[in-house]
């Protein structure tokens, strides 16, 4: 009986070894799947002027591939309780006769399917997380050279950038001239609303961002985005 015993309980152990290690793969798989869900809102959130995070780059290197095979590899910032205000290009496309035509980006009007009109939001708003002001200032060149040759070495990058989109936009419009600016869109503030609602497209949540250089006179008020403001930014 003793021997019938020991042999039942070498069966058991050895038929527990399995379910064991499955369980051990399955934790262990859920955790990656975890961490792909995890990490790449964590790398949008942690990404300063110069760039991602250089830990969470090297944590999310090894799952790259697999949260853009299962499109997960993407920031949340858009959709979470509180995003902020969004950041859009106006577009000013002038005929060889003078008739000019201002337009948004995006626009749900001219980007379809929905999934379009993403991929230009996320152009838009790239360019403004990217934007440098001109400069360097002098006070910056006297006093830090490394931190003027990277101010420098930024603006190049937004202006790369915004001119590559410029080339797009004439491309696109062959023999007019095309002009952009930056332009956000507020969100309105609960109490304000609450008191006084308006509707999510209103002009006075519009307001131009201008390129100007530190110290120069910016606008504190919202601006309306009408065809009637000052031309955008030209592309020289």
């Amino acid at each position: 009986m003793t021997e019938h015993n020991q042999g039942e309980t070498n069966t058991r152990s050895d038929g527990s070894t399995l379910p064991r290690l499955l369980r051990w793969l399955g934790s262990f798989v859920i955790a990656l799947h975890l961490a792909a869900v995890i990490l790449p809102p964590l790398s949008f959130q942690s990404r300063g002027p110069l760039g991602i995070s250089p830990a969470v780059e090297t944590a999310i290197a090894p799952l790259e591939g697999y949260g853009q095979f299962l499109y997960i590899d993407r920031g949340y910032a858009f959709f979470a309780p509180d995003p902020g205000p969004s950041h859009l290009i106006q577009a000013a496309v002038t005929d060889q006769d003078g008739t000019k035509v201002e337009k948004m980006i995006p626009d749900l009007d001219d980007q379809w399917p929905r999934l379009l009109y993403h991929r230009y939001f996320m152009l838009s708003e790239y360019l403004h997380s990217i934007y440098q002001q001109p400069g360097p200032p002098q006070e910056l060149i006297q006093v830090d050279r490394q931190e003027a040759e990277l101010w420098r070495q930024m603006r190049l990058r937004y202006e790369s950038v915004r001119q590559s989109i410029v080339k797009h936009l004439n491309e696109a419009n062959p023999g007019q001239q095309v002009a952009i600016r930056r332009v956000e869109h507020l969100i309105p503030d609960l109490s304000i609303y609450l008191e006084q609602p308006i509707a999510l497209d209103d002009p006075q949540l519009y307001r131009v961002l201008l390129d100007q250089p530190v110290g120069a006179e910016s606008i504190a008020e919202p601006v309306p985005v009408p065809n009637d403001q000052p031309a955008p930014e030209s592309d020289s």
